[in-house]
């Protein structure tokens, strides 16, 4: 084999090495998971963060049920979950009020969780719920029973 071949060889074999390594690196989704049974607790919404110690949380129940808290009010709902995709339908909430920030949090996680389209596992334990363009909306921890 002449010098340009073997380049040429190893080259191939690098770009491979790269490529295999990096589907590995962004494979975060593990597909054995189930939601059912699961409690998150919000760390962040929309990428601006939540109030210190609010309590948002993702519940999700049964097969196709949601509930937990916004940081202000309690919620339930239908959640419809088929391998990555997820969609949440409408959440009934109670009405109390609250200070004008945990309002403010609560119109913004109704919003992000209508928006919802997929989700996430990632390596880290966090569960990413995403909008239709990948942008992640919630970001949670998986509350230990």
């Amino acid at each position: 084999m002449n010098h340009k071949t073997h380049l040429i060889t190893l080259l191939v074999a690098f770009s491979i090495l790269i490529i295999t390594g990096c589907v590995t690196a962004t494979e975060t989704i593990k597909p054995e998971f189930e939601l059912t049974d699961t409690e998150w607790w919000v760390e962040d919404i929309g990428g601006t963060g939540v109030i210190d110690m609010s309590h948002t949380t993702v519940h999700f129940l049964e097969q196709d049920s949601v509930a937990g808290d916004t940081g202000c009010n309690r919620y339930r709902g239908l959640v419809e979950i088929v391998g990555a995709n997820i969609s949440f339908g409408p959440l009934a909430g109670t009405r109390k009020a609250c200070a004008a920030s945990l309002m403010d949090q609560e119109v913004k996680f109704y919003q992000a969780m209508a928006s919802v389209v997929s989700w996430q596992l990632h390596d880290s334990g966090l569960l990413y719920l995403e909008d239709s363009v990948g942008n992640t909306v919630i970001r949670a921890w998986r509350v230990e029973k």
